[in-house]
């Protein structure tokens, strides 16, 4: 057995990698790096690695370098990607649809795969409003950003693949932090908008009530997918490792939460509350942000509204294979209100990640 595995050092790549070399000691692991100082890490946890650029054809790598994956490798999990929304979309397609292409194209080129592993995101969606089971996408929607759109044309490789690969895609949502003790190994979107929370002057944000939240820890992602690649792996399946239904809560309560959390912090002004801008539809916030007479204010709103505009959109995704998939694993389904102020905590003891930086 060999695994190749992409993105070892991102946010699952690293959580990931010691739950798959525990599940198999005998398997051997191949880490693709863009730098030989990532290299050193991963080769004193007993990683072999091949310093290389996922976007370059043959991955940068040598010719004997690559032909020695082609013959050895039987096992590839594409978990790199770019996960900034800002990007253009050529750049952000360069990276995300690029690289699971060449990564398709190595493996087409294994005569021993027997598993390809492509890790997406529940956001492939766009701003279409359903309920979505563990399946395909349909395409047609309009996207928030170039992250969701290169995710979702990255997706449709990877299911074309399908007739001739044994593949599977694993979405996921967005990542807060480590379940346990709540610690930000990765700072996103998400931590920036609940910095901005409490100090923000924007009179509206785009939102629904109740509309559903649907947000994971990075842990326990990474034991899920680690489990249902190894031990219920299904070639052509989709699976979405998130909370689902029974899990979510609605945004007025998670903003709600959130609040209370952050009120309360030693940090935090006492007796002060948290304003939070009233929650209009998509529609309204574009005309509020077209028709802003504040640069600033208008500028910030337009940054915001490019993150967050899916919290108008209702929708719902469907985890009923996956936690069957997860039924022996002994892994208990994370509670939301838990996590967050887990995360919440250690953001405002960590100035935001200016503390834990430095």
């Amino acid at each position: 057995m060999k695994l190749f595995l992409s993105g070892a050092t991102g946010l699952v790549g690293r959580s990931i990698l010691p739950i798959l070399k525990k599940n198999h000691p005998e398997r051997a692991v191949v880490a693709l790096v863009r730098r030989e100082s990532q290299a050193s890490a991963l080769n004193a946890q007993g990683v072999e690695t091949v310093v290389g650029d996922l976007i370059q054809p043959r991955l940068g790598l040598s010719e004997s370098a690559y032909a020695d994956l082609r013959g050895s490798v039987t096992e590839i999990l594409h978990s790199a990607a770019s996960v900034e929304f800002d990007l253009p979309l050529e750049e952000s397609r360069e990276i995300n649809v690029g690289g699971a292409q060449r990564m398709l194209e190595l493996a087409r080129s294994c005569p021993r795969l027997r598993k390809f592993g492509h890790v997406s995101t529940t956001y492939v969606n766009g701003f279409r409003e359903g309920v979505y089971d563990e399946a395909p996408m349909a395409p047609g929607q309009e996207f928030c950003n170039a992250y969701q759109q290169s995710k979702f044309e990255a997706e449709c490789l990877v299911e074309e693949a399908m007739r001739a690969l044994p593949a599977a895609i694993y979405r996921v949502p967005a990542l807060l932090a480590d379940s346990e003790d709540g610690v930000v190994s990765q700072w996103g979107y998400i931590h920036h908008l609940f910095r901005m929370l409490p100090v923000t002057e924007l009179p509206v944000m785009p939102g629904d009530p109740d509309i559903p939240v649907d947000l994971m820890p990075a842990d326990w992602v990474a034991a899920a997918l680690a489990h249902i690649f190894d031990f219920r792996f299904t070639s052509g399946s989709y699976r979405h490792l998130c909370l689902g239904p029974d899990g979510t809560m609605p945004l007025q309560e998670f903003i709600s939460h959130a609040c209370g959390i952050i009120e309360s912090h030693p940090t935090y002004p006492a007796g002060k509350s948290v304003r939070v801008p009233k929650m209009v539809s998509v529609a309204e916030y574009d005309e509020f942000v077209k028709n802003c007479p504040d640069r600033v204010q208008r500028f910030s709103a337009a940054m915001v509204g490019r993150h967050v505009r899916l919290m108008g959109t209702r929708q719902v995704y469907l985890n009923t294979k996956t936690r069957a998939d997860l039924e022996d694993s002994g892994l208990r389904f994370p509670v939301l209100r838990k996590f967050l102020e887990k995360t919440l905590v250690y953001c405002l003891d960590n100035s935001w990640g200016r503390q834990a930086a430095s």
